[in-house]
C-alpha cells in the first residue's frame, strides 16, 4: 500500500461515516465550522501534495488538522507505510 492508498482510505472513511465526523460543528467563538468539508480538503492535500517536497508546510499543517479531527484508529498506517508516513512528517 502506498500513502497515495493511505489518504485515500481516509477520505472514504470520511464520506462514508455520517455519524463520526459532521459539518455541524462551531468554532471557539460559536460560529459555525463546516468541519466535515474542511477535513476532506485537507486530506484531499495530503492526498496531491505528500510526494512535493515544497509543499511540506502545506502537508504538515493538513496533517494537523487531520490529527485534530479524526480518531486516532484511523490514522495508524499498515506497517509497510509507516515509516514513510515518518520521513513525510519527520524534520527536515
Amino acid at each position: 500500500m502506498s500513502l497515495d492508498k493511505f489518504f485515500q482510505g481516509l477520505i472514504q472513511k470520511v464520506e462514508e461515516s455520517d455519524d463520526v465526523v459532521t459539518n455541524a460543528g462551531k468554532d471557539a467563538e460559536g460560529f459555525y465550522k463546516p468541519t466535515r468539508t474542511i477535513l476532506l480538503r485537507h486530506l484531499n492535500l495530503l492526498k496531491d501534495l505528500h510526494g512535493k517536497p515544497l509543499a511540506k508546510p502545506m502537508v504538515l499543517a493538513s496533517w494537523k488538522y487531520a490529527v485534530e479531527h479524526l480518531p486516532p484508529e484511523w490514522l495508524v498506517p499498515d506497517p509497510e507505510d509507516r515509516e514513510a508516513l515518518k520521513n513525510l512528517l519527520g524534520n527536515g
